[in-house]
């Protein structure tokens, strides 16, 4: 008999509405992410996707006994808890959020550096994210002359560099080609397949079409 699987970070019963529509986003929202899962949301744009994805980061702070990390009430945290749990994951939104004040390799080392790391283990980590990404080390580049594909390949550097449990993806190819969205997609099945958690939040047919092609994903329906 096989042990029950413990969810990384659980939602039970959640509700979130505003108080100029009639309707809530959603409605007693019941949702796990698994260690080591890949997990696809989905659902058209209205549905809350983006309102759950801050429910998840702890951007929005939950009801009592509604959102867990590994069984932890996120309610009960304080604020420097909230920002510890943080810390743990890492979230890639749509329009990248790289820092454009920094050079490229800031923008990728820049969790490594939040953490203290020393200068060894911090150029060991960066060689070895440039080769696993095919990602060339040019000081002439910065983030404002790269194109919207290489964007996002700099903010998933950015996140794989720093080893969180869990990378939440929202919406990460909603500007990208076709050619880019299945090279992000590669690099979120590869991270996956080396023990990374991921969850992926898009409405694009094309990628979820690929991704099934590829791996095995859980597919969660807004």
């Amino acid at each position: 008999m096989s042990e029950k699987r413990v969810p990384l970070i659980t939602i039970t019963e959640l509700t979130r509405g505003y108080p100029e529509q009639t309707k809530p986003l959603f409605k007693k929202l019941n949702f796990d992410i698994f260690p080591e899962d890949f997990t696809v949301i989905i659902g058209k744009s209205g549905v809350g996707k983006s309102t759950l994805v801050k429910f998840l980061i702890g951007e929005l702070r939950p009801y009592s006994k509604t959102v867990y990390y590994k069984m932890d009430d996120l309610s009960t945290l304080s604020d420097d808890e909230i920002q510890r749990y943080r810390r743990k994951l890492w979230i890639i939104f749509q329009d990248d959020r790289l820092i454009h004040s920094m050079s490229i390799k800031e923008n990728i080392l820049y969790p490594l550096k939040l953490e203290g790391m020393g200068r060894n283990t911090i150029n060991a980590k960066y060689k070895a994210i440039l080769e696993k990404l095919h990602l060339e080390d040019d000081p002439k580049k910065t983030s404002k002359n790269i194109s919207g594909g290489e964007k996002q390949k700099i903010a998933l550097a950015r996140a794989l560099i720093h080893e969180p449990k869990c990378i939440i993806a929202d919406e990460p190819t909603g500007n990208l080609d076709r050619e880019y969205t299945q090279e992000i997609g590669d690099i979120l099945i590869d991270a996956n397949k080396n023990g990374q958690t991921i969850c992926l939040i898009t409405h694009d047919i094309h990628l979820l079409n690929y991704l099934k092609s590829k791996t095995n994903i859980r597919i969660f329906q807004m």
